[in-house]
């Protein structure tokens, strides 16, 4: 990290976490990774974390139905029921995430283009690997307020469509890695890397973040059985940096790397220190 930038973090997070008393320790096994800042080739996309946590989980397995068959294909019924189910969400935010920007989908909801290896699921279903770019796009976007907060993506499957130069440079502040895979007994799961940059001035991201991805909505404060999410201390023995993009691969999957606005995070620090 350079010079400038790490007093420039130091400074920002700092001034707005300092009273919430979030510089009182760090996570132990927590090791500094390589910067990625606003050297990267990839200046990512903008989304808006908003997608009810009870939402996402309890129409998953629906959403991964549907993405075995064109999202258009008449005999889609997976997708018909999520339509039918009017006080969800999660066929929304599927579309926002796979189909390009602008490019209508049932409902009339309306591609975000978020990821760049979806798009021909207005023609087809997906493959095994696009399935879990999608899934991974989603559980990046829940919370269980249901929130609005901003948020921006980078990654090998991110396109660069939706964040110029001027609007990255307001959203620096790395939060963490996601993958989405299926394990050894064949059940998708979610795997996420808490970064530095948020981590040392607040070390309780990580139960933040299990919060944001598994606690219910509808029920405070309750687990969501099944929801198969694992936070993991440091990125160093699952993922690899590409030294050109400055993208993250990690255990085999190329991860979505989400950052938090550095206005946003000095707004909230007098608060709390729980990560949006």
């Amino acid at each position: 990290m350079t010079p400038h930038r790490s007093f420039l973090l130091a400074a920002v997070i700092g001034s707005g976490l300092l009273t919430a008393g979030c510089l009182a320790g760090t996570e132990d096994g927590v090791r500094p990774i390589d910067d990625v800042g606003l050297e990267s080739l990839e200046l990512g996309d903008h989304g808006t974390n908003s997608l009810g946590t009870d939402d996402f989980h309890e129409h998953a397995d629906m959403l991964w139905e549907a993405a075995d068959l064109s999202i258009n294909a008449p005999e889609n019924t997976a997708v018909a029921a999520l339509l039918a189910d009017t006080g969800s969400r999660t066929l929304a935010y599927a579309i926002r995430c796979a189909l390009p920007q602008g490019t209508k989908g049932p409902g009339g909801h309306a591609g975000w283009g978020h990821l760049k290896t979806t798009a021909s699921w207005a023609t087809r279903g997906l493959t095994l690997s696009e399935k879990l770019d999608l899934f991974t796009c989603m559980i990046v976007n829940i919370n269980p307020k249901e929130t609005p907060v901003e948020i921006r993506l980078t990654g090998d499957s991110i396109t660069s469509n939706g964040m110029s130069y001027f609007n990255s440079i307001n959203f620096n502040i790395e939060e963490a890695l996601w993958v989405a895979r299926l394990s050894d007994t064949g059940e998708r799961e979610y795997i996420v890397w808490p970064l530095d940059e948020i981590v040392l001035p607040c070390p309780n991201t990580y139960m933040s973040l299990l919060t944001r991805t598994c606690t219910s909505g509808d029920n405070p404060g309750d687990a969501i059985p099944g929801c198969n999410v694992e936070m993991r201390s440091t990125p160093d023995t699952d993922c690899t940096q590409n030294p050109v993009t400055k993208n993250w691969s990690c255990l085999g999957r190329p991860a979505i790397k989400t950052w938090l606005s550095t206005l946003k995070v000095i707004a909230a620090g007098p608060k709390d220190c729980n990560v949006p």
